[in-house]
């Protein structure tokens, strides 16, 4: 018997390692199609006592998607996610990248989740600001949908401290 005590220990120290493992792949949901890889995700706040939502960016082939999730269960402690929407993102060139609604602000939505496609410009104080913004959309709560917005209503913005 203690000849296998070591092999023993040895498993069972494997299992909260692989146990977290799991749990960090049950909080994405998989990607809609197969060559797609997940880039970035933000969680967003929905309405209070409400279901909880998350977006995504994928990579799709040469594309580039925003997805919208909602959490529907749990599979043991892991979220069950679904997805509620999706746009696809076009990116004019390789600077332009996907603004996260921690940075964007829109005047015409001041409460909702902003997301955008521009490039960020470094300022003399240090800090970043969107330029070149040629696409928007608000997380629209009560459709569970991504609504296109106007540019000029937008702005984003990094302090240099960030």
């Amino acid at each position: 018997m203690s000849r296998y005590l070591p092999a023993l220990a040895a498993l069972l120290a494997l299992i909260p390692a692989a146990g977290h493992a799991s749990e960090a792949r049950g909080k994405s949901a998989p990607p809609p199609a197969k060559d797609c890889v997940e880039i970035s995700g933000t969680a967003l706040s929905g309405a209070a006592g409400g279901p909880t939502y998350a977006a995504a960016e994928l990579k799709c082939g040469a594309g580039f998607s925003l997805v919208l999730r909602r959490q529907t269960g749990t599979n043991g402690n892991l979220p069950v996610w679904t997805v509620t929407d999706q746009v696809t993102i076009l990116k004019p060139s390789p600077r332009h990248e996907l603004l996260q609604p921690a940075y964007c602000s829109s005047t015409q939505f001041p409460e909702e989740a902003i997301f955008a496609v521009g490039t960020m410009v470094e300022q003399p104080d240090g800090s970043y600001k969107s330029e070149n913004l040629v696409k928007a959309w608000r997380f629209d709560t009560k459709r569970e949908r991504l609504a296109a917005i106007p540019v000029d209503s937008v702005d984003c913005a990094v302090d240099g401290a960030d």
